[in-house]
């Protein structure tokens, strides 16, 4: 009994001096400033304690943050550290940041935006957050593909090319990707969910890759209201802004049309929503046409996207109604020449046709219903109808006419 009590206490001795020991086990920290290289503070703590201090503070900057890889890639958690270790950290200016940053972007709740050219900019401007240091935020309503960045952006849209903010800056989430490349910066950031959003951006004074924004949806946005001003932006315009050719809305259709002239044997355009920045072309680039005049129609959805194909050809006069093929509007194509009216070259255009009893309708009292249009690949804006003094259709009996439109004077004889 004598010896079974003394080898149960010579185990609790050695128990008890094993513990002891491992409580006063240290393992070495050694603290490698963002260089990873530059060796700033090493000491010791003990084994499964967790650093809480670098014991080291560097002049004119605040502490980023400490990570375990020298790439400053994956933070230090705070947990306990069982063997010698190296921790890496990153330096954040202690100058306080006073640059305009700016929100600027495709937005479709705010076309005037129009990528910073709105000026004064105070409704784009982050704001600071009160008790953060170098901390910015703005509350915004962004929608499904929307892009942005954000920047310091002086009058008269002086974008600086330094102090700009893309996908590289942000935090990704669910909500915020990379997108396009503007001004051939890093991309743009892209929104992936309708959303009233709040934009935070923590900034560093001196380096811009510090610079982070994080986005916070609040709630969701509010409907979506959208402005249009189209106009075609061409190679054989120059690339000219001033040179566009605007266009016009057929009455409150989501229909734009307009005419221009291609002085060139080859070049290319497309239309460009000035109130939002959304471009439409075709789907493998700009549209393409040779030396010519030309006609286009633009027909986009309540959305400010673009309903069908771009149609772009070389307008001329038609007679359409109940004849020919019946298909109104839609016969205003180059394919339905019987039915194209010759231009008389003193401003007046003509077609002599003979009517027959397989174009008369019963609802036109069994006779042929018809106006004269300017259009092209079976598109007719509204003010390019003509037919009686009133506005309505024309109605003849079957039989040869001469029909003569004068478009000046919106007058259509029939002998």
């Amino acid at each position: 009994m004598k010896k079974a009590l003394s080898i149960l206490l010579a185990l609790v001795l050695c128990l008890c001096c094993c513990a002891a020991l491992a409580e006063g086990e240290k393992v070495k920290i050694t603290i490698v400033d963002s260089d990873g290289v530059t060796v700033l503070n090493e000491f010791e703590i003990a084994k499964g304690e967790a650093v809480t201090d670098i014991g080291y503070v560097k002049e004119g900057y605040v502490l980023q943050g400490v990570y375990v890889t020298p790439a400053l890639l994956r933070a230090y958690d705070g947990k306990p550290i069982q063997k010698d270790t190296t921790l890496f950290v990153a330096w954040q200016s202690a100058m306080a940041d006073e640059r305009p940053w700016m929100l600027a972007g495709s937005l479709t709740g705010y076309p005037d935006n129009a990528w910073g050219k709105v000026w004064p900019q105070d409704n784009y401007r982050l704001q600071p957050v009160e008790g953060q240091f170098n901390t910015f935020a703005i509350d915004v309503n962004l929608y499904t593909g929307d892009e942005f960045k954000i920047a310091v952006i002086g009058e008269g849209y002086a974008w600086s090319e330094v102090d700009s903010l893309d996908s590289r800056n942000v935090v990704k989430s669910e909500y915020m990707t990379g997108g396009e490349d503007a001004f051939d910066t890093g991309a743009n950031i892209k929104v992936l969910q309708d959303g009233f959003y709040r934009l935070t951006l923590t900034t560093d004074a001196e380096t811009i890759s510090l610079c982070k924004i994080s986005a916070e949806r609040l709630g969701d946005a509010a409907a979506a209201e959208y402005s249009f001003d189209l106009q075609v932006h061409a190679s054989f315009l120059g690339w000219d802004v001033e040179q566009n050719v605007k266009l016009q809305q057929n009455g409150s259709d989501y229909v734009w049309y307009g005419e221009f002239d291609c002085n060139d044997d080859e070049g290319e355009f497309g239309v460009k929503n000035y109130a939002s920045d959304a471009w439409f072309a075709a789907p493998d680039g700009n549209i393409k046409v040779n030396r010519g005049h030309y006609m286009v129609f633009v027909k986009l959805t309540e959305d400010n996207k673009l309903a069908a194909p771009i149609v772009c050809e070389t307008p001329a006069y038609y007679v359409v109604g109940t004849c020919g093929n019946g298909g109104w509007a839609a016969d205003a194509n180059a394919e339905n020449e019987a039915y194209k009216m010759a231009n008389n070259g003193d401003g007046t255009y003509s077609l002599k046709v003979s009517f027959t009893d397989k174009e008369t309708a019963e609802w036109a009292g069994g006779k042929v219903a018809f106006k004269c249009v300017y259009g092209c690949g079976g598109n007719v804006a509204n003010e390019y109808w003509f037919g009686t003094e009133n506005g309505d259709n024309i109605l003849v009996a079957p039989g040869e006419y001469t029909i003569t439109l004068n478009p000046a004077e919106k007058t259509v004889t029939v002998k």
